[in-house]
């Protein structure tokens, strides 16, 4: 046996325990989308008991109110968090967020309603949120930098599951409220139903702090320690600009594109279209689904294919089909599962190449800094004003595929961004782990 043959059989226990560690990173990005998710698709009876009032719009609005406060605090924790996992490390960051945000999960599970303790309900639900809120913005931006910094030949394909995995949290979200809304009445689900998916959220995520206790620090960060910068958050203001606005405008298409799935689309059709809304549910999770299997598809191929080239084609695509689509989808000549499918596709070329491409743009000693920042902005930017500026676009035009028309504008803002991703980027060092970690 020659020494190169002993040497791969050493190396082999090494790359099992790396993508063991890859898969352990990629599934606390699950709970990120749970929570979007299930907060939304219980808001109806978190309205009732928190904001109780005559009209149930305006109690429906104070929900939705403190959704979006939810929002209002990453940008704060993505500064905060990615500051200390530059300087202390990754491993930290990730338990002390998992650990959190799992905590305050559960509490929003727990707190009583306006009924039992008054205002104290609606303050402290907010309170909860803002928490939830300032902790989850360094859960996906940790998970991405520690998989690319763990195996760097494989960038794309990991940083994919990442993306894949928080992409999964939806679906488990959409089967929770399945198995409630059909084990349970809906009065019983008013009163405490809703309140075991948070449960369920939370124990799901001190479960994923259970097994990261295992996690060591990822190898690059490990062979930086005598080169850690002090001041990462400014050292990414001051030298790396550019590349948080590429960025920003890089996560912008995957953040507008998924609002518009999961949040807009099915009330869309539902409302406007007045289709089947059971229909709308089942081509919704088709779409999910179907997206699932196509950015983990496309974030494999970015390791032969450069991933620029396959969010750029996701882009052009939206660019030049968003508004026939949805002309199309008006006309009533497109069917939804088949509408459905088609979004959950393209949408997977942008899905499984943005993370990679946001870690690439910084090097190691600030990057958990330029990812958790560029992908804050695009969220709160993106993400929180897409159903209402597409609410007012549907009201100001009078038409009914004035969705295309926001995401084509937000597709030019994305491909603006793309052209400087070649010349910005190429900071993974790929080259010498390629052939070991395959």
């Amino acid at each position: 046996m020659t020494s190169i043959d002993l040497a791969l059989q050493a190396h082999h226990p090494m790359l099992r325990q790396k993508w063991k560690t890859v898969i352990l990173a990629s599934l606390g990005g699950s709970l990120e989308l749970y929570d979007f998710i299930i907060y939304g698709v219980f808001a109806r009876e978190i309205a009732t008991q928190f904001f109780p009032a005559t009209d149930p719009v305006a109690s429906l609005i104070g929900a939705f109110g403190v959704f979006a406060l939810g929002y209002m605090s990453r940008p704060l924790g993505g500064v905060i968090l990615s500051s200390l996992g530059d300087r202390l490390g990754r491993r930290v960051v990730f338990l002390v967020s998992v650990l959190a945000m799992s905590a305050t999960t559960i509490g929003i599970g727990l707190v009583p309603g306006y009924a039992a303790i008054g205002m104290a309900a609606p303050v402290l639900l907010v309170m909860l949120r803002l928490l939830q809120g300032f902790f989850l913005a360094g859960e996906l931006p940790c998970s991405i930098t520690y998989v690319v910094e763990e195996v760097p030949g494989r960038a794309s394909t990991v940083s994919g599951l990442v993306i894949f995995c928080a992409a999964a949290g939806i679906l488990i979200a959409t089967l929770v409220s399945l198995v409630i809304h059909s084990t349970l009445s809906a009065d019983d689900v008013l009163t405490y139903g809703w309140r075991i998916a948070f449960l369920f959220g939370g124990v799901i995520g001190l479960l994923s702090y259970w097994l990261r206790t295992s996690l060591e620090e990822s190898s690059e960060f490990q062979q930086l320690r005598s080169h850690k910068v002090k001041r990462p958050f400014r050292r990414v203001l001051a030298e790396y600009p550019k590349q948080i606005v590429v960025g920003v405008g890089v996560a912008g298409i995957v953040n507008a594109s998924n609002s518009l799935l999961f949040v807009v689309l099915p009330s869309y059709m539902a409302l406007v279209l007045h289709a089947d809304p059971r229909l709308v549910s089942e081509g919704q999770n088709i779409g999910i689904a179907t997206m699932c299997v196509s950015l983990l598809l496309f974030a494999c191929l970015g390791d032969r294919i450069a991933s620029r080239h396959w969010h750029r084609l996701g882009t052009i695509l939206m660019l030049a089909g968003s508004y026939p689509f949805y002309a199309l989808l008006t006309a009533q000549r497109l069917d939804v599962i088949a509408a459905f499918t088609i979004i959950g596709a393209i949408g997977g070329l942008v899905n499984g190449s943005y993370a990679f491409l946001l870690a690439d743009l910084f090097p190691t000693e600030v990057r958990f800094s330029g990812i958790a920042l560029s992908l804050n902005l695009a969220t709160v930017i993106f993400t929180g004003a897409t159903p209402f500026l597409v609410t007012q676009l549907l009201h100001a035009t009078g038409s009914p595929a004035a969705p295309g028309l926001y995401l084509t504008g937000v597709a030019v803002i994305a491909l603006a961004a793309g052209i400087g991703l070649k010349a910005m980027g190429g900071r993974i060092d790929r080259a010498g782990t390629i052939a070991g970690a395959a």
